[in-house]
C-alpha cells in the first residue's frame, strides 16, 4: 500500500475488507501498450531504480519507472511527488493504487491488465501464451493507440434536467445525499476544513477525531461520543431547501429512493415517507442496549444526555442510539437495497464527496444510460468524461433553489415552507 490512507468498508457479515474505488478519473493516464511490452520484457524482475530494492516494488503505469513501497524506501511515493505520475502497478499482489484518488482502484481494464500481468509473472498460470491473454493484451493495447475511434460521448444539460422533470420523463428518481446537504440547517458537517466537527475536537482529548464514533472506544469511553452529540443536538435543526426538494419529488410520485449518510433524520421529519429513505449510517430515533440487544426508549437517552449520564440498560449494557459507528456493520436494508440503483431513471447527488465506502460504491452501479446529476461544491469523485453527467458546481441551497424556481415548483416549496414554520412553534 503506498499510503498510509486506506478506504475501509464492511461487508454484510461485518468483516472489513479494502474497498477499492470503482470510478477512478485518472485511468486515461494509463498507457496500456507502453506497460504490455514493458511487463513482457522483464520488468517485474528489475529492482528499484533508485535504491536497487527488489521486494515489494511497483511499477509506473505512465512511465514504467520501477520503485520500492513505502515499507522500504517509498521510492515510488517520491516518484509520484516529483512526476505526478499518478497510478502504480503492484509487484507484489497485482493491486493498483492511484496517488491522487489516495485508494485502491479498480475497473474492468485494470482486471484485464492484472490477469495478463498474472500470466507474466506465474508463466504458466494461466498460459502467458493462451488466446484469452492475447486477446487482453490486444484490447488494452488499443487502449492507447488510434486504432479504436473514441465513442461519442452522451451530453446530459441542465435543460434536460429541468425540461425532464417538468414533464415526468423521470419517473423513478434516486437520491444520494450527504452532510453537505444539511449545513445549512446548522448542522455541521464531519470534514469540513476548520468547521467539521473533526477539526473540532480538541478538546475532547481523542486518539484520533473518528474515535468519537468508534465502536471499540465507545465501549470503553462513552462520554466524548455524549458530549458531542449534547452539543449537535443543541442546533434543534429544522429541514431546509434540500430535504424539501426531495419531499417535492416524493409528493410527485417521483421519488424511487433516497440513500442518505446523514444521522440527523431531516428526510423524515420533512415527510418523506421512511419506506423511501435508506439510512446507511443509521438514525436517532431508535436505540437498543449493546450487550442484551434490548430495544430502549430514544427519550431516555436524550434524558441522559442532557445530563451527561451515561445511559445503562437493567443487565448493564450500554445503551447506545441505532446510528452506525466505524466498526459496526451497516443496516441490512443498505445492502438489501444497494442493487436498486441500476433502477433509477435518473440520480441526483446533493452534498457528499463520495469518500466513505460502501456507500461511495453506489455510483459504480448506476448505468451510463441514467442520467446522473451531482450538486456539491466540488467534483473530486465522478469523471467529468462521464457519458450522461451534469456537475452543477456551487453552494446546494442555491443551486436547488433555482431549479425549484425553473421547473416550476415555488408554490409546492411555499406550502412545505408554512408547514416547517408551524410544526417548529409546536
Amino acid at each position: 500500500m503506498e499510503s498510509n490512507s486506506t478506504t475501509q468498508s464492511q461487508t454484510p457479515s461485518g468483516f472489513f475488507a479494502i474497498s477499492p474505488k470503482l470510478d477512478c478519473p485518472h485511468e486515461d493516464s494509463i498507457k496500456y501498450d507502453k506497460i504490455l511490452s514493458d511487463l513482457k520484457n522483464g520488468f517485474i524482475e528489475k529492482p528499484c531504480s533508485d535504491c536497487d530494492n527488489t521486494q515489494e516494488n511497483w511499477i509506473c503505469l505512465e512511465c514504467s519507472a520501477i520503485g520500492c513501497s513505502r515499507y522500504f524506501n517509498s521510492h515510488m511515493a517520491k516518484h509520484n511527488e516529483t512526476t505526478d505520475h499518478k497510478i502504480a502497478l503492484s509487484f507484489t499482489d497485482g493491486s493498483f493504487w492511484c496517488y491522487a484518488c489516495e485508494s485502491y482502484i479498480h475497473s474492468t481494464n485494470l482486471r484485464n491488465l492484472a490477469q495478463v500481468f498474472s500470466s507474466i509473472k506465474f508463466k504458466d498460470f494461466p498460459d502467458a501464451n493462451s488466446a484469452a491473454i492475447n486477446s487482453l493484451t490486444e484490447k488494452l493495447s488499443k487502449l492507447t493507440t488510434n486504432e479504436t475511434k473514441p465513442k461519442e460521448k452522451n451530453i446530459f444539460t441542465r435543460d434536460d434536467l429541468v425540461n425532464g422533470i417538468k414533464t415526468k420523463q423521470f419517473k423513478k428518481v434516486i437520491f444520494l445525499t450527504g452532510a453537505g446537504i444539511s449545513v445549512s440547517a446548522g448542522i455541521p458537517d464531519f470534514r469540513s476544513p476548520k468547521t467539521g466537527i473533526y477539526d473540532n475536537l480538541a478538546s475532547y482529548n481523542l486518539p484520533q477525531p473518528e474515535a468519537v464514533f468508534d465502536l471499540a472506544y465507545f465501549k470503553k469511553n462513552p462520554e466524548p461520543f455524549y458530549k458531542v452529540t449534547r452539543d449537535i443536538m443543541k442546533f434543534k435543526a429544522n429541514p431546509v431547501i434540500s430535504h424539501k426538494f426531495i419531499k417535492i419529488f416524493h409528493d410527485e410520485k417521483l421519488l424511487f429512493l433516497s440513500f442518505t449518510q446523514n444521522i440527523d433524520g431531516l428526510e423524515v421529519a420533512a415527510g418523506v415517507h421512511t419506506d423511501y429513505i435508506i439510512e446507511a449510517h443509521g438514525h436517532y430515533r431508535s436505540a437498543h442496549c449493546m450487550k442484551c440487544s434490548h430495544p430502549a426508549p430514544i427519550e431516555e437517552f436524550f434524558k441522559h444526555l442532557e445530563d451527561l449520564k451515561i445511559y445503562k440498560c437493567e443487565c448493564s449494557g450500554l445503551i447506545k442510539p441505532d446510528i452506525i459507528f466505524f466498526g459496526e456493520t451497516m443496516p441490512e436494508e443498505f445492502f438489501l437495497n444497494f442493487e436498486k440503483i441500476n433502477e433509477g431513471d435518473l440520480v441526483i447527488v446533493m452534498g457528499t464527496s463520495l469518500k466513505v465506502y460502501p456507500f461511495a460504491g453506489l455510483i459504480s452501479e448506476i448505468p451510463k444510460t441514467v442520467p446522473l446529476v451531482y450538486i456539491n461544491r466540488e467534483n473530486t469523485s465522478i469523471p467529468k468524461n462521464r457519458d450522461n453527467f451534469l456537475f452543477m458546481e456551487g453552494d446546494i441551497d442555491d443551486q436547488v433553489n433555482q431549479l425549484i424556481k425553473d421547473i416550476g415548483w415555488e408554490d409546492k416549496l411555499k406550502q412545505l415552507n408554512t408547514k416547517t414554520e408551524e410544526n417548529s412553534k409546536l
